[in-house]
């Protein structure tokens, strides 16, 4: 089975290393903009292809591995005839297979959850990745072998659970960056040199990661832990008006860790003191 990439993305890229190190037979890149393949092709040490026919004619397995808004309008422009007997997939994790519009001998979504840069020191992130497989059958029956041959643990998605999926893959990764910056930014305003910042925010973001892996039951400490709502106070206070909304949700997603423990009291007085605060609560 040989692999070919239609898209020099960084997925694209660090997916075709990844596949290298497992042995699969990669064909090479073809992108629109030919420099760009040219590029990804001598990172990864695969052919350059001058034109789609050319990629598509010498693989067995296509990748669109471009952007998510592209990879319809990409499918649907392919040549019909040379496709209609082979396999496309994409990487997207919040876009099912049939969002690949070619007539072709099957289709399959095959999406690492994980971040990807294009880069060589990607395989070992891939090589401890979760994969996500989900397509037609003959799709699926191809993206099990690569599967197989790539030794992942993967899950099988339904079509309706894609997007909620995605969107808890994305809240553990994008938006967790968001929230690091997000203390960064109040550190920040202490003056703190980035060294410092990060000496700080690095080890405790990784000791919470590692007890929320353990232990997530157990793993929430801090005054909203404890129900301690007169340190709960000062630090909405300090907090500018544009950021205590921020803050009030945060409460609210710790809180249903909270009851889920089992601890009601607290659970009361973080509602009260989110409700004193013009928030909204339903239960």
């Amino acid at each position: 089975m040989k692999i070919g990439f239609y898209g020099a993305s960084r997925a694209g890229i660090s997916m075709c290393f990844y596949l290298r190190s497992k042995g699969i037979e990669v064909a090479g890149f073809y992108n629109r903009t030919y420099e760009k393949a040219k590029e990804a092709s001598n990172l990864t040490n695969t052919k350059v292809f001058k034109t789609v026919d050319e990629l598509i004619d010498s693989s067995d397995v296509i990748f669109l591995s471009v952007s998510d808004s592209a990879i319809e309008e990409v499918s649907k422009n392919l040549p019909q005839e040379i496709s209609k007997n082979k396999v496309f997939a994409h990487l997207s994790g919040a876009l099912l297979s049939s969002a690949i519009t070619v007539p072709c001998k099957g289709r399959f979504s095959l999406h690492p959850v994980q971040t990807l840069r294009g880069q060589i020191e990607d395989v070992q992130k891939l090589n401890d990745a979760m994969f996500s497989l989900e397509g037609d059958e003959k799709g699926k029956e191809v993206g099990k072998i690569i599967l197989q041959k790539m030794g992942n643990k993967y899950i099988e998605l339904k079509k309706e659970d894609k997007v909620k999926y995605h969107l808890a893959a994305t809240i553990a990764s994008n938006y967790l960056i968001g929230l690091l910056n997000f203390s960064y930014s109040i550190y920040k305003d202490l003056k703190l040199s980035d060294d410092i910042i990060f000496s700080m925010i690095g080890p405790l973001a990784k000791a919470s990661l590692e007890n929320f892996l353990k232990d997530r039951l157990n793993s929430l400490t801090g005054p909203a832990s404890r129900g301690d709502i007169s340190t709960l106070e000062k630090h909405y206070m300090v907090l500018p008006d544009s950021q205590k909304s921020i803050f009030l949700e945060l409460l609210k997603l710790t809180l249903e860790l909270i009851r889920e423990r089992g601890q009601f009291d607290t659970c009361e007085k973080l509602q009260n003191f989110i409700k004193s605060k013009g928030g909204r609560f339903e239960l």
